[in-house]
């Protein structure tokens, strides 16, 4: 008997090579009868024009829009391949934070999140979206690796 659970979100961040593993591991791991909410984190960024620069805030919500549509677009397309019942959702601002706060929000029993294991120089460099979601979350995590993916591929 497999490990399943009622309330799982899958952390998915569809410019990632290990979305389609997050969200086949986090189906896996869904119990017949349980939800699946799938998510992506959608983060503002800015342009290095000035903010005063006429028209730079709207020019940067609207790039922010696109990018929530294209992210949502994204997400539908995965959702049908891998698990067409789940639940879409794209947030605005810190992955590990937003993820763990609808973790939060929606009672889920578990979080199923990609992680690329980076070397101590490039996660002082670049940070951990995984090692933070694990502080952050208010469940059990399951982080899938890239070892696991050539494990399954291979």
């Amino acid at each position: 008997m497999a490990l399943t659970f009622n309330k799982v979100v899958a952390v998915i961040d569809v410019d990632d090579n290990l979305a389609a593993l997050v969200m086949d591991v986090a189906r896996q791991m869904t119990s017949p009868t349980g939800e699946l909410h799938a998510i992506d984190s959608n983060p503002f960024i800015t342009t290095f024009e000035s903010p005063y620069a006429a028209g730079a805030l709207e020019a940067d919500a609207e790039a922010h829009k696109a990018d929530a549509n294209r992210r949502m677009q994204q997400m539908k397309e995965l959702s049908a391949a891998k698990a067409a019942d789940a639940h879409l959702a794209v947030l605005d601002g810190n992955p590990s934070r937003d993820a763990a706060s609808y973790a939060k929000k929606n009672n889920a029993d578990l979080i199923v999140i990609g992680s690329h294991q980076k070397g101590w120089f490039k996660r002082l460099l670049e940070g951990s979206e995984s090692a933070d979601m694990i502080r952050e979350a208010p469940c059990a995590v399951f982080v899938v690796t890239e070892a696991h993916r050539t494990r399954v591929s291979g």
